[in-house]
């Protein structure tokens, strides 16, 4: 079932062969300019997503396609020469899991480069794997949280931070701070901060900032 960007998990993106569907004329002018073969026809396009930990969830483009009214697929030429990467939010369509084997052999090595080139410390995986943590995350940005910065004193304050590690022996997260929080809480943006999760009352997991 086709599905847009925002109703699907970025676990079902991340290092996935994905077929978008009913690209719309931006994305199809994009591919064109990009150097990659496309015919008039073509409505769909075979990406593979992985998760850049600077820039979010992104999209390497392998080619062009079409998808007729029995739904079989027809899948462009590469371009070897070229590499384009769309970001999320940077495209319109509805997005399915790509498993045709057969079709995907040519596409198989760029995919195995950007899996190593953008693989993951194995602490940063561990909290993408903290499903509880999803509503906390920034839309496309799975390693961006928002974490709570509570002094006495001050009103609690959200301030979007991004998982660096973790420190297992205090059981503690340790997350870059994105932005300047207004309270001085004696933490500024860039630096490295140890975050601890709190289960509230009615369940739900938040990222505290411990100070």
């Amino acid at each position: 079932m086709a599905r847009s960007l925002d109703e699907i998990s970025f676990r079902e993106m991340d290092n996935k062969f994905l077929l978008v569907k009913d690209i719309d004329l931006k994305t199809r002018m994009i591919i064109e300019k990009s150097g990659f073969r496309i015919r008039q026809d073509d409505n769909a396009m075979l990406v593979f997503g992985y998760i850049d930990q600077e820039a979010g969830l992104s999209f390497e483009l392998l080619c062009a396609a079409c998808v007729y009214d029995d739904g079989e697929v027809s899948l462009e030429p590469t371009n070897k020469s070229t590499s384009f990467k769309f970001r999320y939010g940077s495209f319109q369509g509805d997005v399915v899991p790509f498993t045709n084997l057969s079709q995907l052999v040519p596409y198989h090595e760029r995919a195995q480069m950007i899996v190593k080139g953008y693989a993951a410390p194995e602490p940063v995986l561990e909290i993408r794997a903290i499903k509880e943590l999803d509503p906390s995350r920034a839309p496309g940005y799975p390693d961006d949280i928002v974490v709570f910065f509570i002094k006495e004193g001050y009103r609690n304050e959200g301030i979007w931070c991004r998982t660096v590690g973790t420190d297992q022996a205090r059981r503690l997260i340790q997350m870059r701070m994105l932005n300047e929080p207004n309270a001085p809480f004696g933490k500024h943006i860039e630096d490295i901060i140890d975050v601890t999760l709190y289960q509230m009352d009615d369940g739900e997991l938040k990222a505290v900032a411990v100070l």
